[in-house]
């Protein structure tokens, strides 16, 4: 079977990354593939990597990467 890795970059984007998931999930379950998503953070400071790190405990296609400034 093949697979689409998605590589979604994220930034402040607690408004909608939700129903980014969503819309894109209908897409994908309908695919005769397998998939993953493989978000990339740069550094927000709002709820975004809280949000993404709640649906990855839920959904094993969900991964991330948080980018952290070192100051």
């Amino acid at each position: 079977m093949k697979k689409i890795s998605l590589v979604v970059p994220v930034f402040y984007e607690q408004e909608v990354v939700l129903q980014f998931l969503k819309e894109t999930k209908s897409v994908l379950e309908k695919l005769d593939v397998d998939y993953e998503y493989i978000f990339v953070d740069d550094g927000s400071k709002d709820n975004t990597v809280s949000i993404l790190k709640e649906e990855a405990l839920k959904d094993n296609k969900i991964k991330l990467i948080v980018f952290y400034l070192l100051k």
